[in-house]
Parts: structure tokens; C-alpha cells; sequence
């Protein structure tokens, strides 16, 4: 397949907005019933026990399960981390180098695995040759065509430059002999031993503070480790939605920062050729305007209950790259006469007697809002949007889908003026789902200039901050929230620190109730 469709079907896969709710650790039909707790594996107040399936084993390149995907967190050590705020954290990569067409892996001296073998460049390329045709792996790293050794370094062969390339290099490294099987020798901080994870001596990030043994429970499905939390079984888990906390349990929800980019669509395609809204929707300058009138702060302490953060711009904000160079604001930028007089700059007439505003042949400026109401979030978010918008003038028809492939119809057909997406983008800031052909692009008239911004900042970081000024000029959607992601635990555990690149980012602080009592 070249490589532009290539690209193109793995944005649509990405693009989150396209399915009923996000992916579950465990893919299930219907639910399991609930497992019973055993003496080998029952949860208490001062031991980590987490889910697993024998089953599946422990390879992360052999299986689209993301439970094997966390838990290899803590038994494969990766190339590098993506810290808790968004910065890169090298790990058994020493450094990387990006130029152009190339990217040049440099491995740290020193490590080995569990049985005292030494990490090679030759085990990095072999694990980022499994990682390339995985289920989990293969979309992030479709940018690359070649893998090769040379000098100790791995050399990496791009399609297309990519200044982020380092945050996609989240692989972990397995035995290049092993990297096919289903157990192989660990290189992280434990490793297994008959049912559990005890600590690897040898690695060289372990932490001071982390638990010495944790256990595991075993689970056949995503519903059955969720119960399993609610029966006593384990005391932990990764969630991709945030009301899956289970009732009838003292459970806690903690929280990091992902990518999953919530985002207003604007059908500026078909805006262009409706009076009432060409001004609003069909120009950058209106667009522009939408984008102010709206308070994304309230929007996430309100809407989704501090469970996201405002996203003020195409870029996560807390990329290194685009820090302080960002020109959308947390908060409205307009006070509501600010607004109201640049809607009627757009050629707007205010009515006194309503407050709302009209066109010149008298239509009342009236947008349709689609939200799937399935998603609590988005429909208060959506009720929370359609109040600000009306509070300045603009009248808001909220039209709810409950049946999530009638909301994916409408967003594919274009049949909606305004709707509430959501995208999960790959950590490199891939912004080609919003690209022509691509799974969010449903309504945006794409520009050349702001194509030429994208691909000087993707060819050098640098240029993030001229990409970002030329998003804000824009507008060809609304970026809303960065959703956080979610983990579920037991009250009595504190002190997990989590990342979106590994959910035991640290566990050097994790505490239970019991060790203080």
C-alpha cells in the first residue's frame, strides 16, 4: 500500500470519534462473570495485584490486548518514556537524533536483561522491526520504511520527516531472539515468577520505594477485571472511559495527560454556500470568532468534571515545542459586548428585542450542534457550549444521537454544522486525521498556507510556534480539551504516578493505607 493511503486508513483508525467509546484493555462481547478470589492472587491492603490473561502472555508485539500492553510496563524497559509532563525521558535510548529522512537511535551502555545478557542495537532494531506489523504498534511507527544497525546506533529510515519522531519511540526492547515469543526475558524493573512480578536486580531503573513482589489475578475480560476490582480479586486497572469506575466498591480514580484531542468540527465546506452561516462558519475570520467567544476552562471543570484540560491550541500545550507560543486562551477571550460587536462586524444585525442576531434577509443566525449523547461528557460539554454560544447572540440547535452509527453517518455526510469530536493523535502530533482524505476532515476546507506551516514544523520543531499562528488564523476546527486518561484503584493505594506512555511511569512513592495505620 503506498504510503500516503497507508497513512490515511491508520488516521482513520485513530480517529476516536469514529467509535461508540474508546478501546477497553480487554476486547469482550458480553460480560464474564465475576472471578473468585483466590489465596494466590486475592488483593489486599498493602499489595499490587493487577489483571492478566496466560493466555495472551506478556509480548505487547503479539497481541492487540492493551492490558499486556500495561503490564509490559513493568516488565520491558523502552527505549524511552514520555514523562507526566509531556517531555521525553530516555531509557535505554541514550539519545535520539532526527534529521530529515533519518532518525538515528542511540543505545545506553550498561543495561541488560533479567539473565545479566547486555541490551543491544541489535535487540532495539529487532523489537522495532516486531513493533512495526503489531496490533498495537503498527500505526505509530507507519512512518517507518527502513531499520538498520550501524556503529552501535539503530538507524531508522522515515517517509516523511517528522521532528517528534523521539516521542514515538516508546518501544519496549525484548531479546532479538525472543522477540516472537510469547514470555520473553525481561528488561524492565520485574520479572515473572509463578504468578507474580518480583523485582529485576538487574535493571538500571529501578526505584527506590517500589514494591518488591505484585501480584496477579488472573481475567479472561475487560468486564471481568472490572468486577474483579469490586470483589476483591485485584485492586488496580486502566480504563479508556472515564465512567467505568465500578459501583459498590471504595474505589478512586487517578488521572494523566493523553492526547486524545476533544475538538469542535466546523463544516466550513458547506457553510460557504449558506448565507446565514458563511460569515460564521465559512470564513477563518468567524471561525476565528467561535474559537473566542468560547471558555474551554469551564468546559472541562464543568463539563467534564476536571477529568480534561483546555486545549489552547493544535499542539498539546505541554509539548516542550509550543510552550508560551500558543495564542488560544484557557478562557473566553471576548466579553460578551466583544463578541456581539465582532459578530456584527461579520455583517450581523443584533435584534434588541431577542438579543440574537439576523442576517440582512432576516434568517435568525442559528447553527446546528451534533453531539452523541451516549458520551455524558460530551453532552454536557455540548449543552455547556450551546449556552455560551447563545449568551453572545448565536442560537444553537442541540441535536443529540444516542445511536453512535447514526452520529458517524451525519459527521461522514456532513450533515451537521458544528459537532463535538474526539481523536486520540499519535504522541508525535500527527495532525494528518484533519487533512484531506483523513479521518476528521469531514467539512474543513483545507489551506495550503497553513499545509506549508504544518510541514515546516513537522521537518523542524522550531517552526511549531509559526504552525500554531497560522492554526489560530485559520480555525479549521475548534480545539476544545485534552482528555485525561484514567486508572482505577482501591482507595487504600496512593502515589502512583502514571504517564500516557506507561501507566507505572513510577512507583517509587506508591503507598497503602495499611503501612501508616
Amino acid at each position: 500500500m503506498p504510503f500516503a493511503k497507508r497513512a490515511a486508513a491508520l488516521a482513520l483508525a485513530a480517529c476516536l470519534f469514529l467509535t461508540g467509546c474508546g478501546a477497553q484493555p480487554e476486547a469482550d462481547s458480553a460480560p464474564a462473570p465475576s472471578p473468585t478470589p483466590t489465596p494466590a492472587a486475592a488483593a489486599n491492603s498493602d499489595k499490587l495485584v493487577l489483571g492478566y490473561t496466560p493466555g495472551d502472555g506478556f509480548n505487547p508485539f503479539l497481541t492487540g490486548s492493551t492490558l499486556v500492553r500495561q503490564n509490559a510496563g513493568l516488565l520491558f524497559e523502552k527505549l524511552v518514556e514520555i514523562g507526566p509532563d509531556m517531555s521525553i525521558v530516555y531509557r535505554l535510548a541514550s539519545s535520539i537524533d532526527v534529521l530529515d529522512l533519518q532518525a538515528v537511535i542511540h543505545i545506553r551502555g550498561g543495561a541488560t536483561f533479567a539473565d545479566g545478557t547486555p541490551v543491544t542495537a541489535e535487540d532495539a532494531a529487532a523489537s522495532i522491526e516486531a513493533a512495526r506489523t503489531s496490533p498495537l504498534y503498527s500505526g505509530q511507527l507507519a512512518n517507518v520504511t527502513k531499520v538498520e544497525v550501524s556503529d552501535g546506533a539503530v538507524v531508522l529510515t522515515l517517509a516523511q520527516p517528522d521532528s517528534l519522531f523521539s516521542y514515538l519511540c516508546d518501544i519496549p526492547v525484548l531479546k532479538a531472539s525472543e522477540v516472537a515469543s510469547a514470555n520473553p526475558t525481561s528488561s524492565g524493573r520485574y520479572i515473572y515468577s509463578e504468578g507474580t512480578l518480583v523485582e529485576n536486580t538487574r535493571c538500571l531503573f529501578a526505584e527506590d520505594g517500589q514494591p518488591e513482589e505484585i501480584g496477579l489475578a488472573e481475567v479472561s475480560s475487560y468486564n471481568e477485571m472490572v468486577s474483579g476490582l469490586t470483589v476483591g480479586s485485584l485492586n488496580l486497572y486502566q480504563t479508556s472511559e472515564l465512567s467505568d469506575s465500578p459501583s459498590g466498591v471504595a474505589s478512586s480514580l487517578s488521572y494523566y495527560r493523553t492526547n486524545n484531542l476533544i475538538f469542535l468540527g466546523v463544516n466550513a465546506a458547506a457553510a460557504q454556500d449558506n448565507t446565514m452561516l458563511a460569515p460564521l462558519l465559512g470564513t477563518a475570520a468567524g471561525r476565528g470568532l467561535l474559537s473566542q467567544i468560547i471558555d474551554r476552562r469551564i468546559l472541562a471543570e464543568k463539563g467534564y468534571y476536571s477529568r480534561a484540560y483546555p486545549a489552547t491550541g493544535a499542539i498539546n500545550s505541554f509539548y516542550p515545542c509550543v510552550l508560551a507560543q500558543q495564542v488560544i486562551l484557557p478562557e473566553a477571550q471576548l466579553d460578551e459586548a466583544s463578541a456581539r460587536a465582532s459578530l456584527a462586524a461579520l455583517g450581523y444585525t443584533e435584534n434588541a428585542m431577542d438579543g440574537f442576531f439576523y442576517t440582512a434577509d432576516g434568517q435568525k443566525l442559528t447553527v446546528r450542534l451534533l453531539v452523541y449523547s451516549g458520551n455524558t461528557y460530551k453532552r454536557y460539554a455540548a449543552s455547556l457550549l450551546a449556552d455560551q454560544l447563545e449568551a453572545v447572540g448565536v442560537a444553537v440547535t442541540l441535536e443529540q444521537a444516542d445511536d453512535f452509527e447514526v452520529f458517524r453517518e451525519k459527521v461522514l455526510l456532513g450533515d451537521f454544522d458544528l459537532y463535538i469530536g474526539e481523536v486520540k493523535l499519535y504522541n508525535n502530533m500527527d495532525m494528518s486525521p484533519f487533512m484531506e482524505g483523513g479521518g476528521a476532515s469531514a467539512g474543513i476546507v483545507q489551506s495550503e498556507t497553513l499545509t506549508a506551516a504544518y510541514n515546516a514544523f513537522r521537518g523542524n520543531m522550531s517552526a511549531a510556534g509559526a504552525y500554531e499562528a497560522a492554526f489560530a488564523a485559520e480555525m479549521p476546527f475548534v480545539p476544545l480539551l485534552w482528555r485525561n486518561g484514567t486508572v482505577v484503584h482501591t482507595r487504600s493505594i496512593d502515589g502512583l504516578t502514571s504517564s500516557i506512555s506507561n501507566v507505572f511511569y513510577s512507583l517509587g512513592q506508591l503507598r497503602f493505607a495499611s503501612e501508616d495505620s
